[in-house]
């Protein structure tokens, strides 16, 4: 049972640094290069990672020091900090909501949504060989994905709008996230090949992925 929570917990680190990964990535092309193309997906990933690694931060720190049962919670340890540490990511790097308002203005504003769907659109090519569950996953997402956006933008200022933003900006990180471990598999990474099928499950699908997991934990790690 305790190597399938480490597995579940591989799953949510492979997701967060690819989603990290991507925006060091594209900051460094605007910074270098002044690449307009992604100028305009950082606008969006930015807030994006910084709002889905924090609270992946918390909850598997949170986790970890469980893991160490009456122990984890000894100064002497190191472990409590670490959830210390990482709390002041949806903190200061947010708050949350703070970053979910942000996701909307980029979308109502600056329409930020079309490169995150084209990377949604383009990853659902790329996992059809891969995993056609995942692929037939990520187009039903993207397609949701793609009215939610359209709806955001008739009406950025309706009470109902606002009042998802958070739930709205999760599913989009989430969606990126699995977007780009299917990428890094179609290079022919087998762990993210792996990684991209669990986190569907887990954050997309909402499936108990436990077992699986933990099954593949060796994989993962």
């Amino acid at each position: 049972m305790h190597r399938a929570t480490l597995g579940t917990l591989a799953v949510d680190a492979a997701g967060a640094f690819a989603l990290a990964g991507h925006a060091f990535a594209l900051l460094g092309r605007v910074e270098v290069g002044a690449d307009p193309e992604a100028v305009a997906e950082l606008r969006i990933v930015a807030p994006l990672a910084k709002l889905a690694t924090g609270r992946l931060a918390v909850s598997s720190a949170s986790e970890y020091v469980e893991s160490f049962g009456g122990a984890g919670y000894v100064e002497d340890t190191g472990v409590p900090r670490l959830l210390r540490d990482a709390q002041v990511l949806p903190i200061w790097e947010g708050t949350t909501n703070v970053l979910s308002l942000d996701v909307l203005r980029a979308l109502t504003r600056e329409d930020a949504g079309s490169p995150l769907l084209r990377r949604l659109s383009a990853a659902v090519d790329l996992a059809r060989p891969l995993s056609p569950a995942l692929a037939d996953t990520l187009a039903t997402v993207a397609g949701q994905l793609r009215d939610t956006i359209v709806a955001v933008t008739a009406d950025p200022g309706a009470a109902t709008v606002i009042a998802g933003a958070r739930a709205l900006a999760l599913r989009l990180a989430y969606a990126l996230t699995a977007a780009l471990l299917v990428e890094h598999a179609a290079w022919g990474d087998e762990q993210a090949e792996l990684a991209a099928r669990l986190w569907a499950r887990r954050w997309l699908r909402h499936e108990d992925i436990a077992e699986d997991a933990h099954h593949h934990l060796d994989l993962l790690c």
